[in-house]
């Protein structure tokens, strides 16, 4: 094994790195992003989350 094969996965480790941050901030529609758009799903979700736990248990 050379030096230049045993620096290649580090290689290949940042270009796929940098593909998916990429493809996470590049706009798609609205001038949203994919972060953008999933942290909206995540707000959502936990708002509905919390009412629902907030709601008081029924009785049996």
């Amino acid at each position: 094994m050379t030096k230049i094969q045993r620096g290649q996965a580090s290689i290949e480790y940042l270009v796929v790195c940098g593909a998916i941050v990429a493809a996470l901030f590049t706009p798609i529609t609205n001038d949203q992003n994919v972060m953008q758009i999933c942290i909206e799903a995540l707000r959502h979700w936990y708002s509905a989350f919390s009412f629902a736990k907030s709601l008081p248990t029924l009785p049996f």
